[in-house]
């Protein structure tokens, strides 16, 4: 089976929001998220059985496209949830870089804010994926599209690639990575961050 991880489209930014900050997509995020569903319907060819987001609102409204024009529902794995949910505000990447933010500062240097129990957010986030290729790990060829986050996306590839520093790979918005996971169990992580399908948009 193949995973096809992407990250959400570019969201808004949000403070002091009660419950947690849960922006909505920007108007590009949304032009980025239609692009997502037409590669995925038609121009990336793949066989996609099932549509996973994170439950937070930037992964559904990225993720909506693609499952309408599949005409899959929406799985929602809460666990597949960012490292920062529930922080009452939101900054978007392109916002912060530049920053002397030590939050950022971190994360930009490859490692979680001081926040985040790195340890517990790991082992939510490979319960997460497991439990997608339990559930699709005789599916041969076919695809499982899972939109979630920068961090978690990070977590899983360089866990499967062993590298120490877990938010090792900058991706953009609907950036896709690709991993490929055998009856056996066996991962091969085949590609990282590709952007060709919303060519104009990032």
């Amino acid at each position: 089976m193949q995973l096809i991880l992407v990250r959400h489209g570019e969201p808004l930014a949000v403070s002091g929001q009660a419950g947690g900050a849960d922006p909505a997509l920007s108007p590009q995020g949304h032009e980025q998220g239609v692009a997502l569903a037409g590669w995925v319907a038609g121009a990336g060819g793949e066989k996609v059985v099932e549509v996973v987001a994170s439950g937070m609102r930037r992964a559904l409204e990225t993720a909506a496209p693609a499952a309408h024009a599949l005409g899959l529902d929406v799985v929602v794995d809460p666990d597949l949830a960012e490292f920062d949910v529930g922080r009452s505000s939101y900054r978007p990447v392109h916002e912060r870089v530049g920053s002397d933010d030590p939050e950022w500062r971190r994360i930009s240097e490859g490692w979680f804010p001081e926040f985040v129990d790195a340890e517990a957010f790991t082992a939510r986030v490979r319960g997460a994926f497991g439990r997608i290729v339990e559930r699709h790990r005789d599916a041969g060829r076919e695809s499982v599209l899972v939109v979630c986050h920068a961090g978690v996306i990070n977590t899983y590839l360089t866990g499967e690639l062993g590298i120490d520093r877990p938010l090792y790979f900058p991706l953009d918005h609907v950036g896709l990575s690709r991993v490929l996971v055998s009856r056996s169990g066996r991962v091969r992580v085949r590609s990282v961050n590709e952007t060709g399908h919303a060519a104009g948009l990032l």
